[in-house]
């Protein structure tokens, strides 16, 4: 057999040598390093144990792939190159580190426990070969005297000796989320968003102290991730499964019938939300680098490609819906009957597309938040207490289209006067982690364009706001009216002058927004 083929000798030599050279390091950083604090040995005693039950847990699940970067290291460290082997010996020599693993790590972890007699029990490390593994000499580990692919090779493998103090990633990343929170510099939605990606990136990578991980568990993190199926968070086919079931589960599929594996911009996202944390530990001098700094993503879209806008015809199919020109009954609302009802359902697509405002920043819309000045009606957009806005130039006044006025919205607003309703709409009610008033409405909604066939995906509430933009834009008012009036940052030089728009310039370029579709019938 060649020799560069793994034969079985090879493969036990490659297990014992993995198995040794660790165990050596392990002592080395002992050796040197003084005594242990009880807690640390403690934590360091509970690590090894875990990472030998994952090891079990990989073979018995066939997860050769869990033991992929630290056996190319050793492939290389044995002068074999891992791109002249076939699928079978990689396979094969994976499966001889995870089994070399489970006794690796339960020798730790029994020295941990002052027992330093432990015995392999795995064939692979017990079996007597014609050529024992080469001793390292003292030249041999001063890295001074490594070739370029020694040098990785040995410090890939050294990582699975180096011993890792301090709490577990599970336990560090709660308080942080809760810190995120406190600070404002999460919202609680972002949190459970980000509690996801973390438990993802434990599920694949171990739940460990942080200057346990590498940029190698960071990789492998990656490119496991990008193969899960875009519905493994809500499909019931996935739930309750770990990372390598769903894979297992996706890939055994018909190619045709497989759902598409989740964008990048998702996992963007998940490396967002473990990097603040990596970069909050490097302030604290927990760890040295941001591990997770340094990727690049691809087939990212620009703002406005992210979501599609409503076009007219379809703007025109919604608003002669059952909805609008009359349903059945308050709970039948899609089925065309002689009721129409003038709550938040019915106003919130006509104030969004009228006015390019965001869905919470209506929703949340207080009476005296609708005011008048020099005879133009206006919504004062503003952050007092309980409002919430995204960002400071959130705050903004935007003078209410003649359309909204005609279809009766100041009605509501003399009537709720009246009564002492301090919202305008006050059915709706807070709902999700962040207490969002729009939460449920927007399920209805996606419910609703479903039943009257007028759901695609990419288009959704969000969109009336990529409307009113484009309507404002070719009807060519000027870019700094629309970021005033849309609450977006104007950028460059005329940033400075924005402020000195007054509001009937506002009104004049909110009235040049045209949707296409002729609302006469809902006129009051």
């Amino acid at each position: 057999m060649p020799d560069t083929m793994l034969s079985d000798d090879r493969l036990i030599r490659l297990a014992q040598d993995f198995y040794a050279y660790v165990l050596e390091q392990e002592n080395r950083v002992r050796l040197t390093n003084g005594s242990i604090a009880e807690e640390v040995r403690q934590k360091r005693h509970a690590y090894y144990l875990e990472i030998a039950k994952n090891s079990r847990e990989s073979l018995a699940q066939n997860r050769m792939d869990d033991a992929a970067i630290v056996t190319e290291a050793m492939l290389r460290k044995q002068g074999l190159k891992p791109a002249e082997l076939d699928k079978v010996e990689i396979a094969q020599a994976r499966q001889a580190i995870l089994r070399a693993g489970v006794d690796l790590a339960d020798a730790v972890a029994a020295r941990y426990q002052g027992d330093f007699s432990h015995e392999p029990a795995d064939a692979l490390l017990t079996t007597r070969t014609e050529q024992s593994r080469p001793t390292a000499t003292s030249e041999s580990r001063d890295p001074s005297n490594w070739d370029q692919k020694t040098s990785h090779a040995e410090a890939d493998v050294e990582m699975a000796a180096r011993p890792a103090a301090g709490p577990p990633l599970s336990q560090i990343f709660e308080t942080f989320a809760e810190n995120q929170v406190m600070s404002k510099a999460w919202e609680r939605q972002t949190q459970s968003q980000s509690r996801a990606s973390f438990r993802l990136f434990m599920d694949i990578a171990g739940d460990r102290p942080l200057a346990a991980y590498t940029r190698q568990d960071v990789g492998r993190f990656r490119e496991t991730a990008q193969r899960l199926p875009s519905d493994y968070g809500k499909s019931a086919k996935y739930k309750g499964l770990k990372v390598s079931e769903m894979l297992a589960v996706h890939d055994a599929q018909p190619a045709g019938k497989r759902e598409a594996v989740i964008s990048q911009k998702t996992i963007k996202r998940h490396f967002s939300a473990l990097s603040a944390l990596w970069e909050n530990a490097i302030s604290k001098g927990e760890v040295k680098d941001n591990i997770f700094k340094g990727f690049r993503f691809t087939g990212g879209k620009k703002a406005t490609e992210q979501r599609d806008m409503w076009e007219p015809e379809e703007l025109a199919q919604l608003f002669t819906s059952p909805l609008w020109t009359g349903c059945q009954s308050l709970v039948h609302r899609s089925t065309p009957g002689s009721l129409v009802i003038r709550d938040e359902k019915f106003w919130l697509p006509l104030i969004a597309v009228f006015s390019g405002m965001r869905q919470e920043e209506i929703c949340q819309l207080h009476i005296e938040d609708i005011k008048l000045q020099d005879g133009i009606w206006y919504f004062d957009i503003n952050n007092a207490p309980p409002r919430k806005l995204k960002n400071d130039t959130a705050v903004r006044r935007i003078p209410i289209h003649s359309q909204l006025i005609a279809i009766g919205l100041l009605n509501i607003v003399n009537t709720y006067k009246k009564s002492g309703e301090k919202r305008l709409f006050p059915d709706l009610k807070p709902g999700g982690a962040d207490g969002r008033l729009g939460h449920s409405y927007t399920k209805w909604f996606t419910l609703y364009r479903r039943n009257i066939k007028l759901y695609r995906k990419g288009l959704d509430f969000h969109s009336f706001r990529h409307s009113a933009t484009t309507f404002l834009h070719t009807a060519d008012v000027q870019r700094t009216l629309i970021d005033q009036l849309t609450g977006h940052t104007t950028q460059g030089e005329t940033t400075r002058y924005t402020k000195r728009t007054n509001l009937p310039q506002l009104k004049e370029a909110i009235e040049k927004l045209k949707i296409g579709v002729d609302l006469s019938y809902l006129h009051k």
